[in-house]
Formats: C-alpha cells, sequence, structure tokens
C-alpha cells in the first residue's frame, strides 16, 4: 500500500479502506512509479540480508495488488507468497494478478497466521496506516520465525515546508513516525534492529529481527 491516497489514519478506517477498494483497479497504474521506488529500496535492503539464505514462506503486510509480492516471486520462486491488505478490493485485484501467491483481507494488528510460521515479513509504505503500530509491530513478531526477518520501508515525518502541503493536500493523514521511534517501538515488541537507511527521498528503509525469547501463540 501506498501513502500517496490515504482517506485516514490507521488500516482499519472505512473511508480508508473504501478509497483503497476503490482504486485497486488502477492504483499500480496511477502510482507505480512511487510504489516502485519503495519496492527498489526495500529489495537493497533484503539483498544484504538475504543473500546466503532463501526464505520458505514470505507475508506482505499492506500488501496492496501485490507488486512487491511480485518482484519477490522472481527472486525465490520456490518460495510461498501470502498478502494481506484491510481493503477487498486491493486483495481481489492482487488475486486476479498475481495467481501464485495467497492474498487475504486483514489488518496488522490481527494477522491470520500462525505463530513462527515465517520466514520473512515485509511491509512497504503501510506502517504510517497501521492503526495501533505497538500491537502490530507484536503481531509481527509472533509470526516470525526465530530467525525471520522483517523489513520496512516507509516516509518519515515531512518537515516543515513544500512536501508538508503535498501530503496535506493528497489527504495524507499517515501516522508517520521518526527514524528512532521506528526503532524503540520495533525494541519495545521484541524486534532488533539490523539495519535501518535513510533515503534522500526522506524514506527509512529498516530490517529487524526477533530478539531472544518465547512468543505466544495469542490463540492463533
Amino acid at each position: 500500500m501506498s501513502n500517496v491516497f490515504s482517506g485516514g489514519k490507521g488500516n482499519g478506517n472505512p473511508g480508508f479502506v473504501r478509497t483503497f477498494s476503490r482504486i485497486a483497479p488502477t492504483y499500480e497504474e496511477k502510482y507505480g512509479t512511487k510504489l516502485s521506488q519503495a519496492h527498489d529500496d526495500c529489495l537493497r535492503m533484503l539483498s544484504r540480508w538475504m543473500c546466503t539464505s532463501r526464505p520458505e514462506r514470505v507475508l506482505d503486510i499492506g500488501c496492496g495488488t501485490g507488486a512487491l509480492i511480485e518482484r519477490m516471486f522472481a527472486l525465490w520462486p520456490e518460495a510461498r507468497f501470502e498478502g494481506v491488505d484491510p481493503a477487498q478490493g486491493m486483495v481481489d485485484e492482487a488475486a486476479k494478478r498475481r495467481p501464485f501467491a495467497s492474498f487475504v483481507k486483514g489488518v496488522a494488528e490481527a494477522l491470520p497466521f500462525p505463530s513462527q510460521s515465517m520466514d520473512l515479513v515485509v511491509c512497504s509504505m503501510s506502517f504510517g496506516h497501521w492503526a495501533d503500530k505497538s500491537v502490530s509491530l507484536n503481531e509481527v513478531r509472533r509470526v516470525l520465525k526465530p530467525q525471520g526477518l522483517f523489513c520496512l520501508v516507509e516516509n518519515l515525518p515531512a518537515g516543515w515546508g513544500l512536501t508538508t502541503l503535498i501530503n496535506w493536500l493528497l489527504g495524507s493523514l499517515a501516522d508517520y513516525r521518526s527514524e528512532h521511534e521506528v526503532i524503540q517501538l520495533a525494541q519495545t515488541a521484541g524486534l532488533q534492529s539490523m539495519e535501518t537507511s535513510v533515503t534522500d527521498q526522506h524514506v527509512i528503509v529498516a530490517t529487524f529481527r526477533p530478539c531472544c525469547g518465547e512468543v505466544g501463540d495469542h490463540g492463533r
């Protein structure tokens, strides 16, 4: 998912979800450049951290139409790919365009997957829309295998000036956090920061691994 067109804060917001469902058929065509830049950032980071291992199961949270999953599938065609998105229109479009993967409607705060089932979890431009980041990051840790990897790509809070104005005009009410806040939230959820970088487009790219300790199944 991208922040370029948002109807409200939190990926469970009804207006937000309806907006993304409505624009799903033309989403990639309209916002493809923005998506590709974020996906490039994600894949560059993954190329360093996944160079000696191949994931068996991969989850994309806020998968949109599944464009990032398609690019990862080209790298690891033997892996099992899952996508979750709160907008049914996005899920339907993703299933149509990427039949090699599985897509389900859902939110980051309640991931419909078993504990310790994912080798890799990615989140590209949807973190800012998570309604409860602490709960969501705990869910990320829950579904990750002990040696799994979480890669996050998101805009940082815009400084005063043109960028702030543009985001406001686009209706971007996403809850962006600073690099320090992202790391702190992840650490509180039991995710250890492995590497972070900030691009010249004011985007944070970060990788995390689960810290030592048991992860409960939370009833799943």
